[in-house]
């Protein structure tokens, strides 16, 4: 009899040696799938510079940027961090997406014009990263 618990309360101790290591590795796989996640979040922000000038009517723009690389193939489609484009705002209206450093915005009426350039993420929703500049066209 002394025997049959004996081996009994082995058995059980080892069922909660064992529940307790499965609890542990179970843990352990959570955390490492949150601190992927976290991470991903504090990943570095893009950055934009943009240089412009005019030559007549057409707005020259150079656009330099980090931790951001331009996506045509993948506009539309899932958002990965550091990839997109570029939003052109004439007067608050969306006149461009541009995909390359570089960009011409011909045939700008004559006047005073505000102009935004900001960098969209795949889906188009706004990296939160823009800058603002005006320009004039002579009549």
């Amino acid at each position: 009899m002394k025997a049959k618990r004996l081996i009994f309360r082995l058995l059980l101790l080892i069922a909660v040696a064992a529940c307790i290591e499965w609890f542990l590795y179970a843990n352990k796989e959570t955390q490492t799938g949150a601190d992927v996640e976290n991470v991903q979040t504090q990943q570095v922000a893009p950055t934009l510079a943009v240089k412009h000038s005019l030559e007549q009517d057409d707005l020259k723009l150079q656009l330099a940027v980090t931790n951001f690389s331009f996506s045509l193939e993948n506009m539309g489609k899932e958002n990965k961090h550091g990839e997109g484009h570029v939003h052109l705002y004439l007067d608050g209206k969306k006149v461009a997406k541009v995909f390359e450093s570089t960009y011409v915005l011909k045939d700008i009426p004559s006047g005073k014009h505000e102009v935004m350039v900001e960098l969209a993420h795949n889906n188009h929703e706004s990296y939160g990263v823009s800058e603002r500049f005006s320009v004039e066209v002579a009549p």
